[in-house]
């Protein structure tokens, strides 16, 4: 089918067969590139934690017509579907690839095999500067009201509000957000773009950009939101939330802090069960800061050392924990690990040489696998670097890193990590 020699098409067939954010799955595409693991998997040729539970159906799967059923359900939708292997993809998603588990020990989906855009811009114009603002969805007159002058405060100031796009505190930051222009919102739902949910939120989907992991036809479920609120974290630059029940809303936060984003939360009356979840937030992980209105936030999530004129691709990472692996398109970064050593690089020996030498090797790779390698682009990292071994055992050697190329996969079990930035 010709449609089958098309890795995009692949990975679309695959996110519809299998469970999006299932790590073996990522790994095997990682490696041997979609086309192959798709015909693994209709053949169940995978190991069993890669399998989709149930495996039955898999025997009478059409791989031609599920392909012609993505295809035109997002052409009919407007939508198109974009992968790692394009240069829109969010550079935010990579973070998840080594990523483990958040502070209370729930593990953290993979990246996407790919995404279903509903939008007119790129999604790095869209989303370079994205804050998740959530809460209940019973929220108070109060809590709509700030979460609809965060929404449009944060706009009004160049920032991108993102959510699922649910009742109360969702919906509420989103119509803030509009106030100020037309690409200021974006809505993530858990479901697919022709399933929107909930349904009273439609003629507000209508005006949104819309993302969504999940392939058309799939419908919203509690396990799809829970998931869902990893990708959200990782597609912004750090998350707020506004009312919340006791032990409800802390979800994005947690996985926001455990993805190195910054966390803060609003407060709000000692009388409201709605606020005494934010208010139980902030007093148990010191971590998370109070915030008032969009200035707070825009201060708390913006990098201290960040440069006039540059954007978050391209400014000092200073939030401890990030991934620094250096990689080149997101894809293939041992091969830049190979070239650095141990001791990493300064940005100096960056040099066009450098990096054309890493695009042969990566195409070289991309040859084997069937997909293409993206844009290069360097990030400047300032801390302290420890390579980890297959095993997760530190070896003796530390150093600073002062480069990357953007993206970073955990491969052939290696990978870099950024701790505490050193004194100035």
């Amino acid at each position: 089918m010709p449609a089958m020699t098309d890795p995009t098409i692949a990975r679309a067939v695959l996110a519809h067969l299998t469970t999006p954010g299932n790590r073996h799955i990522h790994t095997l595409v990682h490696h041997e590139g979609p086309l192959a693991v798709l015909r693994r998997l209709l053949t169940r040729d995978l190991p069993a934690a890669a399998m989709p539970a149930p495996v039955g159906h898999l025997s009478t799967v059409d791989e031609g017509q599920v392909a012609k059923t993505v295809i035109a359900d997002t052409a009919r939708l407007g939508a198109r579907i974009v992968t790692p292997h394009d240069a829109e993809w969010p550079t935010g998603l990579h973070d998840l690839a080594t990523a483990g588990h958040t502070a209370d020990g729930v593990d953290l989906p993979a990246p996407p095999l790919c995404l279903w855009a509903r939008a007119d811009r790129p999604l790095p114009d869209l989303l370079h500067r994205a804050v998740a603002v959530v809460g209940s969805r019973s929220a108070t007159s109060y809590g709509q009201h700030v979460a609809a002058e965060l929404g449009h405060g944060l706009a009004e100031q160049g920032w991108t509000v993102l959510n699922a796009g649910g009742y109360g505190i969702d919906a509420a930051a989103l119509r803030g957000a509009l106030t100020s222009g037309p690409h200021a919102a974006v809505a993530m739902p858990a479901c697919g773009l022709d399933r929107l949910h909930p349904v009273g939120n439609r003629p507000l989907f209508d005006r949104l950009d819309l993302i969504s992991v999940w392939p058309p036809s799939s419908d919203p479920s509690r396990t799809r939101t829970m998931l869902n609120q990893t990708w959200l974290a990782a597609l912004t630059c750090g998350a707020v939330l506004v009312e919340a029940a006791p032990g409800r809303g802390r979800g994005i936060l947690a996985r926001a802090l455990a993805l190195g984003r910054p966390a803060v939360a609003v407060p709000g009356p000692v009388t409201s069960g709605l606020s005494a979840g934010c208010h139980q937030a902030l007093r148990e992980e010191p971590r998370i800061r109070l915030v008032r209105d969009a200035a707070d936030v825009i201060a708390h999530i913006t990098p201290p050392t960040s440069r006039p004129g540059q954007d978050r691709d391209f400014v000092t990472t200073w939030e401890p924990g990030w991934v620094a692996l250096p990689g080149v398109g997101g894809r293939y970064p041992a091969l830049v690990a190979d070239l650095t050593g141990p001791q990493g690089w300064p940005i100096a020996r960056f040099t066009a040489d450098t990096i054309a030498r890493i695009a042969a090797d990566c195409d070289a790779h991309a040859a084997r696998v069937g997909e293409a390698v993206g844009t290069t682009r360097i990030r400047l990292v300032d801390g302290t670097v420890r390579q980890t071994e297959r095993a997760g055992t530190p070896t003796e050697s530390t150093s600073t890193i002062t480069a990357y190329v953007d993206g970073y996969y955990l491969l052939d079990g290696w990978s870099w990590q950024v701790t505490d930035p050193p004194p100035a």
